[in-house]
């Protein structure tokens, strides 16, 4: 049966434990050290039953204020528009029409598992955050929601006469990419590398000073087979130091990975996508073909043997966003990228471009901060040794970085033809992002002295959904681009939005 959302309604009656106990938690939390008295022992043999009573009140009075909020709480939509109102003691109201919501994104949490509901955020332009939260709805009555307010508020734009609310509207839905577990655990292996690079450094920092230790004591002892014996059983327990090390680094991440994106779904509904995903709190969020403003493919040397890449869709906000504010589809295969690329584009992929390198000259740029860092780390260890050996390992970090450095500059460039713009960045990390020139809403080109003394400019491209910056380009070749998105953006019919 389909709900009529012409009438004002509650949230689920559920949604009282639910705002009772997020609320609570979110009060603890803010409040949690109102209960270190009672780590002492005189005051729980004194004042324990004090407290408790005060707990219990403090419990009614915060169980009274969710029930008055749930009541409270009434939304309904009439023609093009959404309505709230919500309150405890003042009221609000908000009207919000169609054309301005840019998601609804449906989570559940542990709590929303437990009393079998859900969560809706609707996300509007001109707002950081969720300007509407519901926090109970059942699973259905969400989805109704939800089609209501992004399928029909889509169409109100191309027609004369709003949708009618008491409709859903029913699309038809094509599974296109489910993460199963194997493919879960290869991304939370790929997801590592860094660190375990990080732990392989450490291990090699402990051996050095080790074998530091014999050089200096070398010519005061003399070896023999129990000395020798120690030397191995010390190496030995330094290589299990390390691989628990790595083996708990890596579970943690694994960890992280599962309970994250665990279950993950990507459905294709007309020429959208809903994502879900999670096991702890549960995300349901949809990818809109019109609002999507950077499409961005991670990958690195771990999950090209596996055959995966990570896509992060970035949407139109207020607010530069942030990789964890992005939509995340992680350990996708090529061939599903090629599907949703040509989903939002309409254009296959992958695309050829004309490219527009970084100079190496960014390597000064580049170098500094890792020059000052390892000058620091080798006169640290020179202060607290006193040994000339330990300059060795800050020679061997800048080694690194220089590489890093290369890597880095090797990656940097942009491409652009006629419908995309390509930027590519990393080291051993590689990220490639594509906007439609049509979603470029401004270009600007920084200078600095060096810059303008040797013909080098940055070029930083604005979208809905923040900045991108390429570094060290050429100026005539910057020029060149710049003039050449302005025409494309200037005689494009096609929305940004």
């Amino acid at each position: 049966m389909k709900t009529d959302f012409t009438l004002p309604m509650r949230q689920d009656f559920r949604g009282i434990l639910v705002i009772f106990m997020m609320d609570l938690f979110k009060n603890v939390k803010r409040n949690g050290y109102v209960f270190l008295p009672l780590l002492s022992s005189e005051v729980r043999e004194n004042y324990l039953h004090y407290i408790l009573l005060g707990l219990a009140f403090l419990l009614l009075l915060q169980l009274l204020y969710s029930y008055k909020s749930y009541l409270n709480f009434k939304f309904y939509i009439q023609g093009d528009r959404f309505f709230l109102r919500q309150g405890v003691f003042n009221f609000t109201d908000t009207e919000i029409p169609f054309d301005r919501i840019q998601n609804i994104n449906i989570n559940q949490n542990v709590i929303h598992q437990f009393l079998n509901v859900v969560g809706v955020d609707i996300e509007t332009a001109g707002q950081n955050t969720a300007e509407i939260q519901i926090k109970a709805l059942s699973r259905e009555v969400a989805i109704e929601l939800k089609e209501i307010l992004l399928k029909n508020g889509a169409e109100i734009m191309d027609e004369d006469e709003a949708p009618d609310p008491k409709i859903a509207s029913t699309h038809k839905s094509t599974p296109l990419f489910k993460l199963n577990f194997g493919e879960l655990l290869k991304v939370g292996l790929s997801s590592n590398y860094v660190k375990g690079f990080g732990l392989v450094l450490l291990f090699i920092m402990t051996i050095f000073r080790f074998l530091e230790d014999i050089i200096l004591n070398i010519y005061d002892i003399e070896l023999n087979d129990d000395h020798i014996i120690q030397l191995y059983e010390t190496v030995g327990y330094l290589f299990v130091f390390f691989v628990f090390i790595l083996t708990a680094t890596f579970i943690v991440t694994i960890g992280r990975t599962v309970f994250k994106y665990f279950d993950l779904k990507v459905t294709k509904i007309e020429n959208d996508y809903e994502v879900e995903y999670g096991l702890l709190k549960r995300f349901n969020q949809v990818i809109k073909k019109s609002k999507t403003q950077v499409f961005e493919i991670e990958e690195n040397p771990i999950k090209n043997v596996f055959k995966i890449k990570n896509v992060f869709i970035s949407q139109a906000s207020s607010q530069e966003l942030q990789q964890k504010k992005k939509i995340g589809i992680v350990g996708i295969s090529d061939e599903n990228i090629g599907v949703l690329f040509k989903s939002l584009f309409d254009l296959t992929y992958p695309q050829q471009f004309i490219y527009s390198k970084s100079s190496k000259r960014l390597m000064f740029r580049l170098m500094i901060k890792y020059v000052v860092l390892s000058a620091v780390i080798g006169l640290t260890l020179f202060a607290w040794k006193g040994v000339s050996l330990t300059l060795l390992f800050p020679v061997l970090l800048l080694t690194f970085f220089i590489f890093l450095v290369h890597k880095t500059i090797q990656k940097s460039h942009v491409g652009v033809n006629e419908d995309v713009i390509e930027i590519h960045s990393g080291a051993i990390h590689t990220n490639k992002k594509y906007i439609a020139t049509h979603k470029v809403q401004s270009i600007k080109i920084k200078r600095n002295w060096f810059q303008l003394r040797n013909q080098h400019a940055d070029l930083i491209i604005y979208t809905a959904s923040g900045s991108e910056r390429i570094n060290y380009l050429k100026y005539d070749e910057v020029a060149e681009l710049v003039n050449y998105l302005t025409y494309k953006i200037e005689s494009s019919e096609l929305d940004w939005i």
